[in-house]
């Protein structure tokens, strides 16, 4: 697995004392349907040791060049083999990505779940690092994407690098048809949220459709395929051939 390291952030993150890791998306606002959408924040010490950790929230919407190199403006504790959740990490009715800078032995993870559904619902993103990102040129593909009166996609791309990316997004069917494509441009710290990206493709029914990226620098993608009856939300990640790896 190729690394990419950029020089300044690895300086902030070392200043901290710590490593990088970014949540891709968190969101604490109102959905569609109803839908009011929450994360807590699971951060884990799995050494015996004194741990510390830092958040910066990076809205969605925006570049956040500045942010990606500035230091979290809290640092707190964690004492050896200790959890904590939080739930005030994102503004209240904002979209966005956090990026943590954490002692070497932390993991984290958020849950983002729908308070308003008729069912417990949730998704869970891990924490990851800017080696788990798509790399520059390789293909990345969502599978099991669907679009009907009941369901709907939500496609959320999100640029961890200071340079910023163009995202080629290609939506296909399920007997190979291309529906369409369009690049997205993405900022430094970018996260894009896309909507019920398969009708924005002119995309009325799927129930198995498949999204291709490809981007100009390292970039996250996740898809979220929201079921409108319950509200529950099932999260995919991206697939690499094994030819890519």
């Amino acid at each position: 697995m190729r690394i990419t390291i950029w020089p300044a952030l690895l300086l902030v993150a070392t200043l901290a004392g710590g490593e990088e890791l970014f949540l891709p998306v968190v969101v604490q606002k109102q959905g569609q349907e109803g839908a009011w959408w929450n994360t807590e924040v699971w951060i884990a010490n799995t050494g015996e040791k004194l741990a510390r950790w830092g958040a910066v929230f990076l809205p969605a919407g925006q570049a956040n060049g500045e942010l990606l190199r500035a230091d979290p403006e809290h640092e707190e504790e964690l004492a050896g083999y200790a959890t904590t959740v939080r739930t005030d990490l994102v503004p209240q009715g904002s979209v966005g990505a956090l990026r943590l800078v954490v002692s070497p032995g932390v993991v984290v993870a958020a849950r983002i779940y729908n308070a308003s559904g008729r069912a417990s619902s949730a998704q869970v993103i891990p924490g990851v690092s800017r080696d788990q990102a798509l790399r520059r040129g390789e293909v990345g593909h969502l599978l099991g994407l669907r679009r009907s009166a009941q369901f709907r996609t939500n496609l959320l791309l999100f640029c961890p690098g200071p340079e910023g990316a163009t995202v080629r997004v290609r939506v296909l069917g399920e007997r190979g048809d291309l529906y369409g494509e369009q690049s997205y441009g993405l900022g430094p710290g970018s996260l894009l949220p896309l909507d019920d990206v398969l009708q924005s493709f002119g995309v009325a029914r799927a129930e198995a459709a498949r999204v291709e990226l490809v981007g100009s620098a390292p970039f996250f993608a996740l898809a979220s395929v929201v079921d409108s009856r319950s509200g529950a939300a099932t999260l995919h990640f991206p697939l690499r051939p094994a030819s890519q790896r």
